[in-house]
């Protein structure tokens, strides 16, 4: 599809939704639709944005924000490809250098997903050198996103590329590589909600309380390696066919994965609210493989730090770019976000 059909160029609302629909508003609101899959803080940023800004595809390659001909920053979607969901933070970078998002392979049609964290990040790889031929890259990985973006830094680095900054929203390996420190902590904080809520709570509230984090914890064993415990259903059903197949290539992916050791420098941002069968600690997962690692806690919940709070986590990344990269650090003034 020729470039003027992947553009998204208004913050108005799409001509449907006034009431009429001309070829052209069907050609964007269709190109729109691929690229964030009905995500609703994607659709949001499209109808507010700067009427001035657009958004292009040029490969597989998003432009979500423009810049200066400094090193651009790269961003990866997380597991369902929703690339457009990333728009609030792009649009709160507050770099001059220009903002990309990369649209994962299986979202259009006819397209197979890749099935290997390996591969998407060869395939991410081909995409950014496309736009900035060589070094320095800089990498921002949301949820599955993150591994992607870690694996990229391992090639680029091992093909003689500068990767200055990985920067991992809130994720983490296979639950088979955590520690055994890391899952008695867990499993010691389930046991305790658990005799808290039976002392205090109604007894039907707490039954059912009792019933949802069992099945929980069901899932966590199964996803830490017991093999006699089913992995729950994880892919709503009224997502698109593209989505389902891209979702599940990438959670089977990030299961099979095994991060090398990286030397380079990696940021690890975590919500601040933390789910139950989550690590409170993320060093305690990822230090015997990320041996520079630094964690940076941003409010809200997974789906909050780039949606409501994309303003905050995007002051964060962008002060550890200013750390990261001199050549940024001259032309970056980092806003105060009340």
């Amino acid at each position: 599809m020729e470039l003027a059909r992947q553009m998204v160029t208004s913050g108005e609302a799409a001509p449907a939704e006034r009431g009429h629909t001309s070829p052209d508003g069907q050609l964007a609101q269709e190109a729109t639709k691929r690229m964030f899959r009905s995500v609703r803080a994607g659709r949001n940023w499209v109808r507010t944005r700067d009427a001035s800004t657009t958004v292009r595809q040029l490969g597989a390659c998003v432009a979500m924000k423009p810049g200066s001909g400094e090193p651009p920053v790269f961003l990866i979607p997380g597991a369902p490809g929703s690339v457009l969901q990333l728009g609030p933070l792009a649009a709160a970078m507050p770099i001059s250098a220009s903002v990309y998002a990369i649209r994962p392979r299986g979202l259009e049609a006819g397209e197979q997903p890749y099935e290997s964290i390996e591969d998407m990040a060869a395939y991410g790889i081909d995409a950014i050198r496309s736009i900035h031929p060589e070094g320095p890259y800089l990498l921002v990985g949301y949820s599955t996103g993150g591994l992607v973006a870690l694996e990229m830094a391992r090639q680029l680095f091992s093909a003689g590329e500068q990767v200055p900054l990985v920067v991992l929203m809130d994720i983490y390996p296979s639950r088979q590589l955590w520690s055994l420190r890391c899952h008695m902590e867990i499993l010691v904080r389930q046991a305790i909600r658990m005799l808290w809520l039976l002392r205090w709570d109604a007894p039907v509230q707490a039954a059912r309380e009792a019933v949802r984090r069992i099945k929980g914890l069901s899932g966590y064993l199964a996803a830490s390696g017991v093999k006699a415990l089913p992995l729950p259903p994880i892919v709503p059903k009224a997502w698109s066919e593209a989505s389902r197949q891209l979702y599940l290539a990438s959670v089977n992916a990030a299961v099979a994965y095994r991060p090398p050791s990286y030397s380079g420098r990696v940021v690890f941002i975590q919500p601040s609210e933390i789910p139950d069968l989550e690590p409170r600690l993320p060093g305690r997962v990822w230090s015997r493989f990320l041996p520079d690692m630094e964690v940076h806690q941003v409010p809200g919940s997974h789906l909050g730090m780039v949606e409501a709070g994309a303003a905050v986590t995007a002051k964060v990344i962008g002060e550890r770019l200013v750390q990261a990269l001199p050549a940024i650090n001259r032309s970056v003034t980092v806003p105060e976000v009340l």
